[in-house]
């Protein structure tokens, strides 16, 4: 069959369009599925739990108190931490954990109790959401003698009471004398512990928040000579 150089052109135009129209079909379908692969979900990082007993705080009364927030009524003797027999002292810890679960020491001698009432506590105060807690000395008296068998008290409570489980509740009479003495407080999760000298004292529970406050964590104390050598706050 005879064909002219017109038709051949002619055929040669069609042919070409055709390819390219096949070509740009392949290129949106190559597109299409690598646009389609999902795209991958990157790794939330976890928190790697603090090993217990890791050290977070300690105190360092070199530096004086500038950072402490204390009450009138402190002072450094020597290496030391000694009161005044005020009322109403207090000293707060410049640091709050990051951890829910943790302990509070303080080494400490009462010196000299200056009249009957006097107390000694550790204390977080509550926050939004989060119940506070008190722990420590009550009832300190001024002589050995104990009028009608009382004694000075030791024990843990939640602040406010009103959260408190009452069965959870225990109170100690407890004789600290003048020698040093390490109180501790360790606070997991919703509960607060007493121990002094390694010795469980007591434990409360709150019934209204899960996990205890983490500060600002205070020594209050109220007429008596307080003698502090260290404070520390580790994990649980």
């Amino acid at each position: 069959m005879y064909y002219s150089i017109k038709h051949i052109k002619v055929f040669m135009s069609i042919a070409l369009v055709a390819f390219l129209s096949f070509y740009v079909a392949s290129c949106g379908t190559i597109g299409e599925t690598t646009s389609a692969k999902p795209t991958p979900t990157p790794r939330q990082p976890t928190a790697t739990p603090v090993p217990a007993n890791t050290l977070l705080y300690e105190s360092n009364w070199s530096l004086g108190l500038d950072h402490w927030h204390a009450s009138p009524g402190w002072k450094i003797l020597g290496k030391n931490l000694q009161t005044e027999p005020m009322d109403n002292l207090s000293l707060t810890i410049p640091y709050q954990p990051k951890v829910s679960n943790y302990a509070v020491e303080a080494r400490l001698q009462i010196v000299h109790v200056a009249s009957n009432g006097g107390k000694v506590l550790i204390s977080a105060d509550r926050q939004p959401n989060k119940d506070g807690y008190r722990a420590g000395i009550l009832n300190l008296l001024q002589t050995n003698v104990r009028p009608n068998g009382s004694h000075p008290q030791v024990q843990a409570y939640i602040d406010p009471s009103g959260s408190m489980d009452r069965g959870s509740f225990e109170t100690m009479d407890y004789e600290p004398g003048t020698q040093w003495h390490i109180f501790r407080v360790e606070v997991s999760g919703s509960r607060a512990s007493l121990l002094i000298d390694d010795r469980s004292i007591s434990d409360a529970l709150s019934i209204k928040t899960d996990t205890l406050s983490d500060g600002p964590i205070r020594i209050t104390g109220s007429k008596v000579i307080l003698r502090l050598s260290s404070v520390r706050v580790t994990t649980l």
